[in-house]
This record gives structure tokens, C-alpha cells and sequence, in this order.
């Protein structure tokens, strides 16, 4: 296994995009969906892009890249950020030179660098990924076919449908609920296995919604002894 798969919380911190296409407009959407600060370096940037600047979603050096980037310029919302430099820099302009002078750059400031079609040059790749509430679901091909991640994306977006974003949002009152009132760890393990067995996903799936999550509400004051 040549990667290491990892989910990272990205809420405040700095990342620097390096290019203004829709590539990069995608990598810059997917951090915004993070909550990561971004900033953008580019003499030119896609419309939405150049929106997302002028209503200060994003930090915008309208200009071509320099070495320096990577330091600067102090985040637009500094409440937001935790530091100057980026913890993660993304290469996604169409000079082999500049990919290159930034793969350099971010290793010097200490940041993880993507290469945009480049894995070999690249710390990290970014799967395809999909999500439905709080279930993320990402796949990856080591890069030997991004395009067969992208389907096999589509494949698991059809069998893991909006459906789960209820369901998830119940296990997790549920299992506030659980580790508030159930001091046994053993109790609030066998507890958490019924919760995401398949009876009661046949159970929420097939009752309409609102009576099945009281239902299960109900259940689980039994079983915890607050009812």
C-alpha cells in the first residue's frame, strides 16, 4: 500500500492553490467544503474564482507565482487562520516550470504539495470522494486510473444514498446519548453494534422517517434506562 488513507480536519487552516482553471476552481470548492482558508495565485481565474474573491470567500494574488507565495499574504480573516504558511499546496497551472517551482517551494516551507496529473512529483493525491451528511466516502486507484474512481464513485453514490444523511445524524445524538447515560464499556459497544446493524437500518429504511426515529428513540431509552 503506497498511501496512507487519512481524513484531515482543515476548518481554519491555510492552503494555497497555485493556478486559476477549473482545476484548481475544483481543489479551491473542495477546500472551501473543508473549511480551510485559501489562497489563490494566478494572473488569471475562472469566473467563479474571481466571485468567490470578490466576496472574500478566498485570499486572490492576482499576479503569476512566486516563491514567496508560500509565506504570504496575511489571511483576510485572521481569526480564521492558524499561520501564514499553508499546511497543504496544490500545483495546478499548466507550466511545467511553475509545478515545479512550487513542488520546491512548499517542500521548503514544510507543506504537503499535489501535482496536478503528476503522482510521481506529489506528497498526496486527492480521491474521488462523495458525501451525504456526515458520511465521506473516498476511493482511490493509487492513480493508476482516476477515471476508474470517478465510476466506481458514481456506482457507491447510487447504493449509499441521501437516505444515510438522516440516519447518521441519529446515531450521533444516539450515541451522545449512549456515552452520556452507559458508564460499561462492553454495554455501549454491544449498544452501538445494534445501532448500525442491518435491522434497524430495514427498520429506519422501511417506517416513514419521523415515527422510525422515534421508534428508535424509544428503543434506546430502554436499553440505556433513561426512558
Amino acid at each position: 500500500m503506497r498511501y496512507y488513507p487519512i481524513f484531515l480536519d482543515l476548518r481554519g487552516r491555510r492552503c494555497a492553490v497555485v493556478g486559476g482553471g477549473r482545476v484548481a476552481e475544483r481543489k479551491v470548492r473542495a477546500l472551501l467544503r473543508a473549511g480551510a482558508s485559501v489562497h489563490v495565485i494566478s494572473p488569471s481565474v475562472t469566473p467563479r474564482l474571481a466571485l468567490l474573491a470578490a466576496r472574500k470567500k478566498i485570499d486572490l494574488t492576482p499576479r503569476t507565482y512566486r516563491p514567496a507565495d508560500l509565506e504570504g499574504p496575511a489571511p483576510s480573516r485572521p481569526e480564521d487562520g492558524r499561520g501564514v504558511r499553508p499546511v497543504l499546496v496544490f500545483a495546478a497551472t499548466d507550466s511545467p516550470e511553475t509545478q515545479s517551482a512550487v513542488r520546491k517551494d512548499a517542500e521548503e516551507v514544510g507543506a504537503l504539495v499535489n501535482v496536478a496529473d503528476d503522482a510521481r512529483e506529489s506528497d498526496f493525491i486527492v480521491p474521488a470522494s462523495f458525501a451525504q451528511g456526515d458520511l465521506l466516502v473516498a476511493i482511490s486507484t493509487s492513480g493508476s486510473s482516476p477515471a476508474l474512481a470517478r465510476r466506481l464513485r458514481r456506482q457507491l453514490q447510487l447504493t449509499l444514498g441521501r437516505e444515510y444523511r438522516g440516519y447518521l445524524r441519529l446515531l450521533r445524538e444516539a450515541r451522545k446519548q449512549v456515552m452520556d447515560t452507559v458508564p460499561d464499556e462492553a454495554q455501549r459497544a454491544r449498544i452501538f453494534r445494534q445501532l448500525s446493524g442491518a435491522p434497524v437500518i430495514d427498520w429506519l429504511w422501511k417506517a416513514p422517517p419521523r415515527r422510525a426515529a422515534l421508534d428508535v428513540k424509544k428503543w434506546l431509552a430502554k436499553v440505556t434506562g433513561t426512558e
